[in-house]
């Protein structure tokens, strides 16, 4: 799944998928154990950012959890991303997307300080803020014609002279910006895994490796799992596997379809931190984005391929990515070449993800199919489904929009 590049330093610890297996960080000492059959509450199915976020808030609540993933934690889409917080920069046709992008990245900010405490691990994490840049005053005129998201949006207009000040290495010919200061950046593995861990410690468990995951249910709702390590009994599943999901819950006659859409990324490390190298914002523009990241790479991406899950990297899509950053970011041209790598992301057709209870089926809840904001989005989705396993409904929360039920209501699916 991941090209690398000869200049990858060994400490280096990032989102690929590759990496992770060389710098793996301990999960549950039971993780390769084969269990005995037991009960717990709460059973979340997929060990990505979306379930780990889960684990992570029904743990700190007292609940009961036990989270088991088919490979390893990270090991998905949350292990393919750009790790972007851009809930301003974001164009949201639907307005409870908005606010709950808004919502998310201050909530990851709270949870930095909370998972710092417990476990001391670092998420990468950072506010540096994004610009959006652009070529001329006919491209600003399109760019604002064609948004959806305009109220609520934090964010100051950089003409020339200012970019040329506050962003020494952006390219001298930008007509102008706009800044968003509050936007975030994360690395996705660090993240997930710091859910993970600080789950485990508040009292979840984790198994990892489990294979076969049949969902068992009857006229009472939802009964538990049985799995190749065995049957785990609870009341409550949630599944959160991205693009699994529909496959699970086909199992007990729900459809709730999603579609893999491919997205190919690549990172670069400068030589050199001197004025008019390495950019220290992000660079959110129309054709790429360009992210400086804690680990001291910075990542390129992403290309868009509805279909295709497949984890090959192309050239040709290579050097597009390559041909765009270096025009916002001309040092990109000198920087060395790290890696390459490609995820695939959970689309819904009609672009909001599964975040609720299964009607019918007592006890079932979904959380998957976030497409390209699972890591900005994991954070108040691990609360939403916290709040309605403790008994309140989609109404009271505000979000049923999100009903896995409404493609039904719509006639989408009949």
């Amino acid at each position: 799944m991941v090209q690398r590049g000869p200049s990858q330093p060994e400490e280096v610890i990032d989102s690929s998928c590759e990496q992770d297996k060389f710098k793996r960080l301990p999960l549950s000492e039971t993780s390769t154990k084969k269990p005995e059959t037991f009960h717990v509450e709460t059973i979340i199915v997929g060990g990505g950012v979306i379930g780990c976020a889960i684990a992570f808030e029904l743990a700190s609540r007292g609940q009961e959890v036990l989270l088991v993933e088919q490979s390893e934690i990270a090991s998905g889409a949350s292990c393919a991303a750009a790790g972007m917080l851009a809930a301003d920069s974001e164009d949201f046709a639907h307005p409870l997307m908005a606010q709950a992008a808004y919502d998310s990245r201050e909530l990851l900010h709270k949870h930095k300080e909370q998972i710092s405490a417990l476990t001391g691990m670092d998420l990468g994490l950072r506010r540096n803020g994004f610009i959006t840049p652009f070529r001329s005053y006919g491209d600003l005129s399109k760019y604002k014609d064609k948004r959806n998201t305009t109220s609520g949006v934090q964010q100051l207009w950089w003409d020339r002279s200012t970019v040329q000040r506050e962003a020494l290495w952006l390219n001298r010919d930008t007509y102008g910006a706009y800044y968003r200061s509050l936007e975030s950046e994360v690395l996705p593995v660090s993240l997930t895994r710091a859910y993970a861990r600080s789950a485990e410690m508040m009292g979840a468990r984790i198994l990892e490796g489990v294979q076969d995951v049949q969902l068992i249910v009857d006229k009472h709702g939802v009964q538990g799992i049985k799995t190749a390590k065995g049957e785990m009994c609870c009341k409550h599943i949630i599944i959160a596997a991205g693009l699994h999901g529909e496959q699970l819950m086909h199992q007990v006659g729900v459809v709730l379809p999603s579609s893999p859409v491919k997205g190919e990324m690549l990172a670069v490390r400068f030589t050199t931190d001197q004025a008019g190298g390495r950019p220290d914002r992000t660079v959110y523009a129309e054709d790429v984005y360009i992210v400086p990241k804690a680990n001291g790479e910075v990542w390129i991406g992403a290309t868009s391929l509805p279909g295709r899950k497949d984890h090959s990297v192309s050239a040709n899509s290579m050097q597009r990515l390559l041909g765009a950053a270096s025009y916002w970011v001309p040092g990109i041209k000198e920087a060395d070449f790290v890696r390459a790598w490609a995820g695939i992301r959970p689309s819904t057709p009609d672009g909001l993800p599964y975040i609720g209870k299964c009607e019918g089926i007592s006890g079932l809840y979904a959380a998957y199919g976030h497409f390209r904001n699972g890591i900005l989005l994991s954070a108040i989705t691990g609360r939403w489904i916290a709040d309605m396993v403790e008994g309140k409904s989609a109404e009271e929360i505000g979000i049923e929009a999100f009903s896995p039920e409404r493609l039904n209501r719509k006639g989408v699916m009949s």
